[in-house]
């Protein structure tokens, strides 16, 4: 049996700033932030849970005053020039990001966490001596502490959020291109699986790897040789850059080489990014 599936969304894009909406800024956890966790869950032997929030932006409580038409199809009888105002955020909306953030913040202090000054999506308590840590990142959240802490913020989740919006992924496994496995141990922390995706998409899952990051030979004249698909170029560049955030010597290189390439993208730089790659 197939199932397809349908979203009600908002045009954002005709949306009049001051006047439908005023600020849209919604943070998200530093990459540092994360970082940190890991490895002070692997130091104190913590194990760390996930969570996460479907369709987040619907939980989201809107404080202009928006109106939309009616939804083609549904339209109320005798009333079909009337439109409706909406009282939750709908997916679409340049708000509904931050509505989403102010929602799930408020939530967070009324339970008493307390927010940190250096990331604002960083939340921790302590009650009676145990610690309790919380990272949202969007609609992700990261947990890790004293378990029986987890397994009542867990139920307090299920109870504000409806369980058909909320799934409890279990320990942390795959986040923003990291694969982790939690051992007895510590943690180990790997991104072949994102790297093999790098691979695939830019159809270069057959090339053979190389033990240097730039070509033998190379020199700075190189790099305005030969043209390429500048957008595909600027992709690559792109992905390589979130991918060296664990990489230091490939991101000195990345950094120092495509600053020029990313303004004059050529077959020369594609080829230094591919060895990056592989």
């Amino acid at each position: 049996m197939e199932e397809y599936k349908a979203r009600f969304v908002a045009r954002g894009f005709s949306q009049i700033e001051g006047i439908d909406y005023e600020e849209t800024f919604a943070p998200v956890a530093r990459y540092s932030s994360i970082l940190t966790i890991l490895a002070l869950s692997a130091q104190m032997g913590w194990h760390i849970h996930q969570m996460d929030v479907k369709t987040a932006f619907l939980n989201g409580v809107i404080e202009e005053e928006v109106y939309i038409e009616q939804l083609e199809g549904f339209e109320v009888f005798s009333s079909e020039s009337h439109v409706c105002r909406l009282k939750r955020v709908l997916y679409g909306l340049k708000q509904a990001p931050r509505a989403w953030y102010t929602r799930i913040d408020k939530y967070f202090t009324g339970l008493g966490l307390s927010k940190s000054e250096a990331d604002p999506n960083l939340y921790q308590i302590v009650v009676e001596g145990k610690l309790l840590i919380i990272v949202l990142y969007v609609d992700d959240l990261i947990l890790t502490g004293d378990e029986l802490l987890i397994l009542s913020c867990k139920k307090d989740l299920a109870t504000e959020f409806e369980m058909k919006d909320l799934k409890d992924l279990g320990l942390l496994h795959y986040f923003l291109g990291l694969e982790i496995w939690q051992r007895s141990g510590g943690l180990f922390v790997s991104q072949g699986k994102y790297a093999r995706e790098i691979l695939e998409k830019f159809n270069m899952h057959g090339y053979k790897p190389v033990d240097t990051p730039l070509p033998g030979g190379w020199r700075k004249e190189h790099a305005t040789s030969g043209e390429v698909d500048a957008t595909v170029y600027r992709q690559l560049v792109g992905t390589l850059m979130y991918w060296s955030i664990h990489n230091p010597i490939y991101a000195i290189q990345l950094t120092s080489f495509h600053k020029l390439w990313l303004s004059l993208p050529s077959s020369s730089g594609r080829r230094a990014s591919m060895y990056c790659a592989t």
